[in-house]
């Protein structure tokens, strides 16, 4: 029984909305653990989550909830016992995006940075509106179990170094009970709110740091970078109010989908076929020889890796292991910066089978089905036949509609839902053919759709046609375009730009020079 001295539901409201002053911490704790309860009900609730909008709440404020929430888990945090597995569970890192089109990064992310000796526990979530989600995408391979107990979780991280699941109910109860009353009541954006929702799941999960994506863009629920900016110091001010250290933030763009796939199924293709670019020659007979060195024949209309389109998804990713090794504090990263250890990621992935081979064990771990990865695959390419969106003009693709595109995938061709409870379709979705700053001709495939005949309707065609913005060709050389990646947030330094020259050397390997405008690496 609380012991938590009583508090007016009417003035805790008042106080938020006009002030003066902050929420106490007990005044906070007795508000949330009241509203969990049942005594203060959803329309009081509700009002005081309008209030938060109007007059937001402060560091202190934000970091309080955020603890309120995570305490709202029975038992309180997980403990991790690292004695059971030294070799895994040595350092436990983990990341946090905000969400965006064709996101898929945790997929190579998680088994890249396990097979790299750092230890992983990953808490995902579903999609909703124009956005995917992991869950939904590792629930694409067959039998792969994402309801996970809290002891299978914490017992596949020490005895593999990385494990991938949903949220049950018994994590953070509170903030499941806050969001679904955010969702109805148009209160989602509220800095705070988000923050506190965000964090404390990561929080109550416990791992020693963690790394934040922040995404910003048309396709993402920030539109600039500042209010992204600001979500981030929000997050990474909160990560360390509440032990996580440290908490580091990068703010990335999301004018674009994040490579080649939109949709469940196609994007974890897309994941394994990165994962298996170790491979990328193979035995081949010349003369009566084996070459080692010949090329495998990629072709795009049965595979969905295309390096021309993907190089943002595999720096992204590279980025990201570099900086979880570097926060990982183990002996044999700490000698390197961050683009040394993003270069290091970069060579690991596509030179060793480790990362693939990684995921593979956690899949089967959890339940995937079939005795290799190809079991897993559907043949999608069959399963749907492929409508292509051709170019109507030839010129130079200058804006994609990414949120518009990811509604049309998720909402129109069945790959994602609108509300909660809706089921979705695996193998719909969408496949890029050309992304910005790409010169198209007139006729050329821009997109290819994947769903029902039924779904394919000529207004859905149209309405997917208009997302591509194309620009005549004038004679001038179009200007540069940014990175992936613009901005890295620390609770030291705040926001601060990335230029190119810190970036490493698989970006300036990777990123189109006619597009980017960026000096290469000698």
């Amino acid at each position: 029984m609380s012991t938590l001295s009583s508090f007016d539901p009417i003035q805790v409201i008042r106080k938020r909305r006009y002030g003066p002053g902050e929420h106490s911490d007990e005044e906070l704790q007795w508000w949330i653990e009241s509203y969990t309860n049942g005594s203060v009900p959803d329309y009081q609730m509700a009002a005081w989550l309008m209030a938060t909008c109007f007059r937001p709440l402060s560091r202190n404020e934000t970091a309080q909830l955020t603890n309120c929430m995570v305490q709202s888990t029975p038992g309180g945090p997980l403990q991790w016992n690292k004695g059971t597995n030294p070799q895994t569970m040595a350092a436990l890192v983990d990341k946090h995006s905000t969400g965006g089109v064709g996101d898929k990064v945790s997929l190579i992310l998680s088994p890249l940075v396990a097979s790299l000796g750092v230890g992983v526990p990953m808490i995902s979530g579903r999609g909703l509106g124009h956005t995917g989600g992991t869950i939904d995408k590792l629930e694409s391979i067959p039998g792969f179990d994402t309801q996970l107990s809290t002891a299978d979780f914490q017992r596949l991280v020490a005895e593999r170094g990385a494990a991938m699941a949903q949220a049950g109910p018994e994590l953070c109860p509170a903030d499941r009970q806050l969001y679904a009353l955010r969702d109805c009541t148009s209160t989602v954006e509220s800095i705070g709110l988000q923050t506190a929702s965000i964090m404390c799941k990561k929080i109550a999960e416990h791992p020693d740091s963690l790394i934040l994506d922040c995404k910003y863009g048309n396709g993402s629920f920030q539109s600039t970078a500042a209010a992204a900016g600001e979500l981030a110091v929000n997050m990474v001010q909160t990560g360390h109010a509440n032990g996580l250290e440290p908490t580091v933030g990068f703010l990335t763009q999301m004018s674009q989908p994040l490579g080649t796939a939109i949709g469940n199924w196609l994007e974890v293709q897309e994941c394994l076929e990165i994962m298996e670019l170790y491979k990328t020659r193979k035995p081949k007979e010349t003369n009566g020889t084996v070459d080692d060195n010949a090329p495998i024949d990629i072709s795009p209309t049965t595979h969905v890796t295309d390096a021309r389109l993907n190089y943002d998804l595999i720096c992204l990713t590279c980025l990201q292991a570099g900086q979880m090794l570097l926060q990982s504090k183990l002996p044999q990263y700490q000698d390197q910066t961050l683009s040394e250890l993003t270069q290091l990621a970069y060579d690991h992935l596509t030179q060793k089978p480790d990362t693939l081979q990684m995921f593979w064990d956690m899949g089967k771990a959890q339940g995937a089905k079939g005795d290799s990865i190809q079991d897993w695959y559907p043949q999608a390419f069959e399963i749907y036949q492929g409508v292509d969106i051709v170019a109507p003009t030839t010129g130079r693709l200058i804006e994609i509609s990414t949120t518009q595109l990811g509604l049309l995938a998720n909402v129109s061709l069945g790959a994602g839902r609108k509300q909660v409870h809706e089921s979705v379709d695996p193998y719909a979705g969408m496949l890029l053919r050309c992304k910005l700053g790409h010169q198209v001709q007139e006729g050329q495939p821009m997109l290819t759709l994947y769903a029902p005949k039924e779904k394919i309707t000529s207004a859905v065609m149209e309405q997917v046609a208009r997302c591509f913005t194309i620009q005549q060709n004038d004679g001038e050389e179009a200007a540069p375009l940014k990175p992936v990646v613009t901005h890295v947030v620390t609770l030291e330094d705040g926001v601060q730009e990335m230029s190119w020259e810190e970036l490493a050397p698989c970006f300036h390997k990777l990123y189109p020079n006619e597009v980017y405008h960026h000096r290469r690496s000698e």
